[in-house]
């Protein structure tokens, strides 16, 4: 429990313990899938502190504004506030009213004192979309792109780029490839697997199939998480997680086999979810985080969205320190090592390893 909650003549500040208001609240008000409590137990699942801070009508007790918050503490990476941990885009949603800004800025200030609290590094709200609170700093570091998907199907077909229809076209045509969403946790297995090669290719410690897990047993039931799978052959060479809440789907969780590149299973697997969001009523499709400039950049800038920065908005409780780069020359080295280990040491170890990073 927080030391201090705020209270004003409109408003009180309290923790959410109803799961199911919180995210009719969340997906009414068009909050990223990564607000979702699903989201929220499986960063539980490795231990982390979590809070579902709200900001309530005094007059009807009714929520005006949500922000889930994770303490996510490591000897080697810090102590840090997070919203969320371990995606992209989160922070603070608000109810559409005249006095949306008053609930906001006392979320706000409540985590400047649970950042005192708890004495974290630094807070970062990641992709958080407007702050007006003084001593919070925006930062952009990363990119995604954006495609309207409420023109329907055919108009987002037309606005993918020449030669990426052409692999699309030549990938679905190819009797050897199969495409398939899944539906069982036999499926989620086999997703795991490749997730774990692809994780271990590209240096980089890996989740638990637990967090997986929690996301399917929370979000797969009600079509808020869909997984999606490419076979060849009966083999899968490709996956993909999409998340969805109000009028978004996110895109996360990407993986392949890179012997079978040249099948173009990937960007077939990537229409399949324009296709759906589409046809399923979405307005929008986010393409996830990336470096602006980078191959990944440009195979998703290919698909006819737009490029969107994220604001990442943080607050330094001390000194400013340095936020952690993925991409700095001590992880870099970090990152060939890793590759060097075994995949059976990298599955115990990674989950281990990738829950004190939170990013």
């Amino acid at each position: 429990m927080l030391d201090s909650l705020q209270t004003t003549e409109q408003y009180t500040v309290d923790e959410c313990d109803d799961r199911r208001a919180w995210n009719e609240f969340v997906d009414r008000n068009d909050g990223p899938a990564y607000n979702h409590w699903g989201w929220s137990d499986a960063v539980a699942s490795y231990g982390h502190d979590r809070w579902h801070l709200v900001a309530r009508e005094r007059a009807s007790d009714e929520i005006a504004a949500a922000l889930p918050l994770y303490h996510v503490e490591s000897r080697l990476f810090g102590s840090k506030l997070l919203s969320p941990a371990f995606a992209e885009r989160g922070g603070i949603v608000c109810a559409e009213t005249a006095q949306a800004s008053k609930a906001r800025r006392l979320l706000l200030e409540q985590t400047k004192r649970l950042a005192a609290e708890l004495g974290v590094d630094y807070v970062s709200l990641r992709g958080d979309r407007d702050t007006d609170a003084a001593e919070f700093d925006v930062k952009n570091r990363y990119v995604t792109f954006r495609r309207a998907t409420d023109v329907g199907a055919d108009a987002v077909w037309e606005g993918v780029r020449d030669s990426r229809q052409r692999q699309i076209t030549q990938a679905a045509d190819n009797d050897a490839l199969e495409f398939r969403v899944a539906d069982s946790m036999a499926d989620l297995k086999t997703y795991y697997r490749l997730y774990l090669r692809t994780m271990h290719r590209h240096g980089s410690p890996a989740h638990s199939f637990e967090f997986f897990e929690t996301l399917w047993d929370r979000m797969q039931a009600d079509g808020h998480f869909r997984l999606s799978l490419i076979l060849h052959e009966g083999e899968a060479i490709n996956g993909m997680v999409d998340l969805s809440l109000g009028s978004t789907v996110y895109q996360w969780g990407v993986v392949n086999n890179y012997d079978y590149r040249d099948l173009n299973g990937g960007s077939l697997l990537l229409w399949k979810s324009l296709e759906r969001a589409a046809e399923d009523g979405f307005d929008a499709y986010e393409f996830g985080r990336t470096r602006e400039g980078s191959g990944v950049y440009m195979f998703k800038k290919s698909f006819g969205g737009t490029k969107t920065w994220y604001d990442d908005v943080h607050y330094f409780p001390g000194e400013t320190v340095d936020l952690p780069d993925p991409e700095a020359d001590k992880y870099e080295r970090a990152k060939e090592v890793w590759k060097r280990l075994p995949l059976t040491v990298t599955r115990v170890v990674g989950p281990q390893v990738r829950k004190q990073i939170g990013i």
